[in-house]
């Protein structure tokens, strides 16, 4: 087997191409509605403190009591407080074990780019980021490159919708000519979610991962969609509380976070692994409904694998 000499690679052209790419209508067609969004109303809490910061104020305290717990032996679980009308969920996994990986041929291994070296055949090389009007992006793009860290909020009262999208990128192009073409990330992720108005039209929050893939010829030109798939991780909504809630802490190919395409020796492809939040409220029906929703998380991609077969 020869090994073919890649003669171009990778350069800041490229990163700027995919990032513009993935702004693009194609990559975004699915994102929540945001331009019927009714008006934030500025509902306060008996107290007069604005509703998010009290809901956000409870979470806070609540991840703290559950921090303190002392939880270095528990692999998973959701905990649950209802405390004055707010439902708080934090979805706890053991996020930062370790993890081993050994380098093989037609075996590559991308992780984060702690030395800023810019190598695109090890690490990841670029990261992109969307929010709809009630989004958070806790991530900058070094924390996202360097230390693959993907973290973000999105939020919405009674009549709105909102979502929030982070993630790293990284670049391949076939090693020893044509080849499916296995990629296979490994996302660790922790939730935290809060309801309040829960007795009336539903709301509802999910968090996603995903992965999407383009590729384009050597001279720029012919871009084309190759994938874009993601699953939900966690979901819940007012009227069917924890549903599809996962007891680990990981997505990898067991949970079906996998995709395989088609490469070819010549184009270039750019692999981005995300993490997507959604929430969404159901339309006021009384002047005194506080219906809120919001959802953090919180998550690191420690490597991505991208596994060559050749045809």
């Amino acid at each position: 087997m020869k090994e073919q000499k890649i003669t171009e690679g990778f350069n800041e052209k490229d990163v700027a191409a995919a990032s513009k790419s993935l702004n693009t209508a194609s990559f975004k067609e699915r994102f929540i509605r945001t331009d019927c969004n009714a008006a934030d109303p500025g509902w306060k809490a008996s107290d007069g403190q604005p509703i998010i910061d009290h809901v956000r104020n409870k979470m806070s305290r609540f991840r703290d009591k559950v921090d303190t717990v002392g939880l270095n032996q528990f692999r998973g679980g959701v905990f649950q407080k209802y405390d004055s009308g707010i439902l708080q969920t934090i979805s706890y996994h053991g996020l930062f074990d370790q993890v081993v990986h050994a380098a093989r041929d037609l075996y590559h291994v991308y992780g984060p780019d702690r030395d800023n070296t810019k190598d695109w055949q090890k690490y990841y090389r670029y990261a992109w980021t969307d929010k709809g009007p009630n989004g958070i992006i806790y991530s900058t793009d070094n924390q996202i490159i360097r230390e693959g860290k993907l973290a973000c909020n999105s939020y919405a009262y009674s009549g709105q919708g909102s979502y929030a999208l982070v993630g790293a990128g990284i670049f391949f192009r076939p090693m020893f000519g044509d080849s499916l073409v296995s990629i296979k990330p490994l996302v660790q992720w922790l939730t935290s979610a809060s309801f309040t108005g829960t007795e009336s039209a539903p709301a509802s929050a999910t968090a996603s991962l995903g992965i999407y893939v383009e590729s384009w010829n050597l001279n720029g030109s012919g871009n084309f969609v190759d994938r874009d798939f993601w699953i939900p991780v966690w979901s819940q909504n007012t009227q069917n509380y924890l549903t599809h809630v996962t007891a680990g802490g990981g997505a990898s190919v067991s949970d079906g976070l996998t995709i395989d395409i088609l490469a070819v020796a010549q184009r270039k492809y750019a692999i981005f692994v995300y993490a997507y939040l959604e929430t969404s409220a159901g339309p006021q029906q009384q002047k005194n409904e506080q219906r809120f929703v919001t959802l953090d998380i919180d998550a690191t991609v420690p490597y991505v694998v991208v596994e060559e077969k050749l045809i």
